[in-house]
């Protein structure tokens, strides 16, 4: 998951009380000023959080902005290339600091290198049997994708089996099937599923599954988003991480300040899958951690 917007805080004053600006409001029962999200694509809210360094401000949103992956139409670090330092030096640093820390508990195994693996479902018919097993050392996770509150499949929806080391993903057919390939060494006891429809009309979902629930031929129902405004005091989760956070950059606990400092600079070179909680629970036992983010420099 990327960076979302969330609203903790509504705002208790009506919008019709407030002084128009031209990017938003002025709130007198606050003293602050509101920004209009409404009206911009994800490009320009990110320049705001990264203007904002990550900081809560009050703002004005449709509520099928909030609470939704942030997709950057161009990386809104791009015009910072002509530094003297490099990605690549900058890539390697951090590749390094990563390793001297203690490699992530969980995963035993040596990574030399990070994979997107992605695999198109091949379920054509509801009827359409799978088995759940192959003889190779791979399990396939399948089951469909429909709209909350009725049978009709959902829009095209990706399917992530997220690990420190990997991240496994599938596409939905026309039907909603998805048939996803993962080998069975990196099935855990929990195992999280993330489901990223394509459409910015419905919702997305974090989702924890037993091994033995993956087994099964799940169907999850999708949430259309509302598209009423809202305002209030707005986070931006998923951007910056902080003391509280657990970072793991391909498999390897890596330094929360060393991470924001290549992601603020690089950001369109890395993959990162925010983790909050209670999802947390599935790549670490300790409840002091709020939040993980799971990084790998892309490959393309």
């Amino acid at each position: 998951m990327k960076p979302f917007l969330r609203i903790k805080k509504p705002c208790e004053e009506s919008l019709d009380k407030m002084h128009d600006l031209p990017d938003g409001k002025f709130c007198d029962l606050c003293s602050k000023k509101v920004l209009d999200l409404s009206n911009l694509n994800d490009s320009e809210i990110l320049n705001i959080i990264q203007q904002n360094k990550g900081e809560r401000f009050c703002g004005i949103v449709f509520n099928n902005q909030l609470n939704r992956s942030l997709q950057p139409e161009i990386s809104f670090s791009q015009n910072r290339h002509s530094r003297k330092t490099t990605f690549t030096k900058i890539a390697a640093g951090v590749a390094l600091t990563a390793s001297i820390f203690n490699s992530y508990p969980a995963q035993t195994k040596t990574v030399t290198k990070t994979e997107f693996v992605s695999s198109q479902s091949k379920i054509s018919k509801e009827n359409q049997k799978e088995e759940d097993k192959t003889g190779d050392g791979t399990m396939i996770i399948s089951g469909k994708v429909l709209i909350k509150g009725t049978n009709k499949s959902g829009p095209e929806t990706t399917i992530h089996f997220i690990t420190p080391q990997k991240v496994y993903s599938a596409k939905t057919d026309a039907k909603g099937f998805y048939n996803l390939e993962v080998p069975k060494e990196s099935i855990k006891s929990e195992n999280l599923l993330e489901f990223s429809p394509e459409d910015y009309d419905y919702e997305g979902q974090l989702m924890i599954l037993k091994k033995e629930d993956l087994l099964k031929k799940n169907v999850i129902y999708l949430a259309e988003n509302d598209v009423r405004k809202q305002y209030g005091d707005i986070s931006a989760e998923g951007f910056y991480a902080n003391e509280k956070s657990l970072v793991l950059f391909e498999g390897k606990k890596l330094d929360y300040k060393i991470f924001n400092k290549s992601y603020n600079i690089f950001s369109n070179k890395y993959n990162v899958y925010y983790i909050p909680k209670p999802y947390t629970k599935v790549f670490t036992p300790d409840e002091k951690i709020d939040d993980v983010y799971i990084a790998f420099i892309k490959t393309k």
